[in-house]
């Protein structure tokens, strides 16, 4: 049991906010402690005429809370006991103060309860399960609402008239608000909920300055702000809330956005907001569920997405499989279906093997040994892991054949797996994985189970917490990996991939041989190229020599030649040499070659289809945002390229600086360079990023070369004294040229700052090298350019006055997406000269 105390908030004499503060951290205590177990919440009364029976606490609870509850007065202390959370009766895994997931109600726009939350979840999932069934409805031919078609046509309008009757009405497609005295957070309040609505139903129609009674037009006046700033406020609005996938795709909220100028007998006087909104695949909140647990003895909210992923646990487990009569889930749905389609008697193996069993998960691969970063053996078909209730986890090896060789395949992945799961996942119960080989051909009754390990029934699963552990360790298994990036290849923090990420690694590479992989600032697409370079080798069981690696800079080629699983050259080098013995290859930063030495992009092609019977790979990782030439970059042309996968997560900033990227990001879309197709930087639109760490973001203007130096100096110092050490710095220029004016400077300006804090050697000299050296101490001082694909904890960004201003955001988006944590943008007079874009 834990104790949470409130410290003075039962009490007559607080102000009205202060007692709504104090009530919503008591009602949130109690969420807490509910998910966590149970404990007492203990609230110190001040108010000596305080009557507990006339005054009582004003407690706002969902009503599923009251039965879990009991209230005591104890002297000044009233205390409330808090049992745990009854998933049986309630029919949900978590305590929820409001899910904050809207839909609509005839012409209201309501919040879900926790089992509507969770109701509303499953169906949207079972929709997606039947997108290809004839027999269910698509949301294109839901019924039309005649009010819904009006307030299209409305949507097309350019001029309203004050006090206009509309010809139509509010439905459940069409809402009308007004808005409010404080126009900011009017908007902010309310519009989220509406979005939400729409969004979870069938999409619609939100006309902020319409009266929702009459239908008559309002508007706001235009001496409250102009379109372009309402329109902002509300694009940045939407762009917050959040989302949950359950399918492949990763795109936020998709409006929309108009304003209708409102005239009053011909005179301006202000706007309509209109916003069109799409009907999402799967969930939109208006902002993160108030859902709260005990986390170290301090109340913590849960992240949408934990609360999302929890909240549907039990009826993946539990009540979602008894529903739909399925009582074991094939995942992931887009293997299996590709697998079943490509092999004929593979579904009826399937479900002859699965007929033993009530109740699970089959999670199949093309291979877990390439999963597992082992070599992929010829013959085996697929192989399929079995999670299932009162069992031990089965390791399904399917092959065109049975002999010992297979048997020996599958108990050595099925070991690695095993081995996997308890170190790098943590698994932390008794764990045992039978190997099974089962033969696909006319007797599909051929198995062989021999050898294979007998476990005691104390290894077989018995609880559904049992399950969710292990796949809880299956996640970090498939999901995880080391970092390979400069300064962290003595690290053993693990990171996760995500589902984007892992969706680009799921593909099976001997059907996609050729693809290009559009990746945002921060995606991981070089991590992700180191990747796709291991999988080729254990895939086609090839060797470094026949994988080559194409990059623009030495320091990334000199980085990833370290790695020893490809050759690794620049593009010039490739334009130079014939590469007799290579058969795949990787392309990073494409958007920054250059054809100055020849068509790269046709002599790549021809290379990997020497042998026509059987293609190499062919995969082209690019961000036309970060295009740092004018030149012709080689690429075909966007049309031409064919299939793309695109990444639209950041992943590597902090907060400050995500949202710095995402306004630089703007600038280009809005003025993009002459060498960039316009139409390939509408990905803008569906960028996103988890929010984390904070980050810290500094623009300086006008300093000299001297005052940049000690700026840099100083904030060097005090980084040190934090923490942080040389490596974790990077100085970076516009062009190489700029270094060497500065190094000196910068180097001389650290010298004199005292570093006694950082080393008890008294001999400690601060080093700065052009040279990117992974392992040495050093800050690292180098251009853009050269710096491409790598990135730094702390990035100091020196911008001289006169920059080249038609790439200048793109170069200056190069530089400050280095940065993961602290960014520091200086512009700095190098030259005679002036001008420049402004920062």
């Amino acid at each position: 049991m834990e104790d949470y105390f409130v410290s003075d908030n039962v009490t007559q004499n607080k102000t009205e906010k202060t007692t709504l503060r104090s009530l919503e951290e008591i009602t949130s205590a109690v969420c807490a402690l509910l998910n966590s177990g149970g404990g007492v919440v203990k609230v110190e009364i001040e108010n000596e005429d305080y009557n507990y029976e006339c005054d009582g606490v004003g407690l706002d609870l969902p009503p599923l809370f009251r039965n879990h509850l009991e209230e005591m007065l104890q002297g000044k202390l009233f205390l409330i006991f808090v049992n745990s959370w009854n998933v049986a009766a309630s029919g949900v895994r978590l305590a929820t103060l409001c899910s904050n997931l809207y839909h609509r109600c005839g012409t209201s726009t309501e919040v879900m309860d926790s089992l509507e939350a969770l109701q509303f979840l499953r169906r949207r999932v079972q929709a997606l399960g039947n997108v290809d069934d004839p027999n269910s409805l698509n949301p294109q031919e839901s019924p039309v609402d005649i009010q819904m078609t009006l307030a299209s046509a409305l949507f097309g309008e350019q001029q309203l008239q004050y006090l206009e009757k509309l010809n139509f009405t509010e439905s459940p497609h069409v809402v009308f608000q007004m808005f409010s005295a404080d126009l900011a957070q009017g908007i902010k309040e309310r519009l989220p909920k509406c979005v939400s609505a729409l969004a979870n139903s069938e999409g619609g129609y939100v006309f902020f300055g319409v009266h929702d009674k009459t239908s008559q037009v309002v508007g706001c006046e235009k001496e409250k702000g102009n379109h372009s700033s309402l329109l902002a406020m509300i694009n940045g609005c939407i762009r917050k809330m959040p989302v949950h996938h359950f399918c492949s795709q990763a795109h936020k909220v998709q409006c929309d956005l108009r304003s209708l100028e409102v005239y009053d007998k011909g005179a301006f006087r202000g706007y309509v907001c209109a916003i069109k909104v799409d009907r999402f695949c799967c969930a939109v909140f208006a902002k993160a569920p108030d859902s709260w647990e005990m986390r170290d003895t301090q109340m913590k909210q849960l992240a949408m997405k934990d609360w999302a992923n929890v909240c549907w646990g039990v009826g993946w487990w539990e009540g979602g499989q008894r529903e739909k009569g399925d009582v074991i889930s094939y995942i992931p749905e887009s293997i299996y279906k590709d697998l079943v389609s490509e092999h004929k008697g593979l579904r009826n193996l399937i479900n002859t093997e699965m007929r033993s069993f009530s109740q699970g998960t089959l999670i199949f691969s093309h291979s877990w040994a390439v999963d597992l970063g082992l070599p992929r053996k010829q013959g085996v078909i697929c192989d399929a892991l079995l999670i299932s209730p009162n069992n031990v986890p089965i390791l399904y090896t399917i092959c065109d054949k049975c002999d010992l060789g297979y048997r020996r395949y599958s108990m050595t992945v099925a070991y690695t797996l095993k081995q996997r799961l308890v170190n790098m996942g943590g698994y932390p119960g008794r764990l045992g994985i039978i190997p099974l080989v089962c033969q696909l051909g006319p007797d599909q009754r051929v198995r062989t189970g021999l050898e294979m390990p007998i476990y005691p029934e104390s290894y077989n699963f018995t609880t559904v917490q049992q399950m969710e552990a292990l796949l809880q360790s299956l996640v970090i298994v498939l999901f995880g990996f080391r970092s390979f990036l400069p300064g962290e290849l003595n690290s053993e923090v693990v990171t996760l991939l995500t589902d984007q990420q892992y969706q680009l690694l799921l593909k099976d590479l001997c059907k996609s041989r050729e693809l290009f992989v559009h990746g945002s600032p921060g995606s991981g697409k070089t991590t992700l190229a180191l990747r796709i370079m291991e999988k080729i080798r254990n895939v086609f069981s090839c060797p470094a020599d026949n994988i080559l690696y194409i990059c623009e800079n030495q320091s990334l080629k000199k980085f990833v030649s370290k790695r020893n699983i490809c050759q690794a050259v620049t593009r010039k080098t490739f334009m130079k040499k014939t590469f007799a013995n290579i058969q795949h290859i990787v392309v990073d930063g494409a958007q920054n070659f250059r054809t100055e030495d020849g068509d790269w992009y046709t002599k790549a092609k021809s290379i990997i289809q020497r042998r026509r019977d059987d293609p190499g790979v062919l995969y082209v990782f690019l961000d036309y945002f970060q295009t740092n030439h004018l030149c012709c970059s080689g690429l075909p042309d966007l049309q031409q390229q064919k299939p793309v996968l695109k990444l639209t997560r950041m992943l590597r900033n902090g907060d400050n600086i995500a949202n710095y990227l995402l306004d630089i990001m703007q600038q280009i879309s809005e003025n993009p360079p002459p060498n960039v197709p316009p139409e390939a930087l509408r990905m803008s639109q569906e960028l996103e990023w988890a929010p984390g760490v904070t980050g810290t973001l500094e623009i300086t203007d006008d300093l000299n070369l001297e005052q940049m130096a000690i700026f840099v100096a100083e904030k060097c110092e005090r980084l040190w004294g934090a923490g942080y050490y040389p490596r974790d710095v990077a100085v970076l220029f516009n062009k190489s040229r700029d270094t060497g004016k500065c190094k000196e400077k910068i180097l001389l300006a650290l010298r004199r700052r005292s570093v006694s804090q950082f080393s008890e050697e008294s001999s400690f000299v601060v080093q700065v090298r052009e040279e990117l050296d992974d392992l040495g101490n050093h800050i690292t001082l180098t251009s853009v350019h050269q710096f491409s694909g790598m990135e730094r904890s702390i990035v100091f960004g020196i911008i001289p006055v006169e920059s080249e201003t038609a790439i200048f955001y793109n170069l200056l988006l190069c530089l400050a997406s280095r940065a993961r944590t602290h960014l520091y943008i200086i512009k700095v007079s190098l030259g005679p000269g002036g001008g420049g874009a402004r920062l």
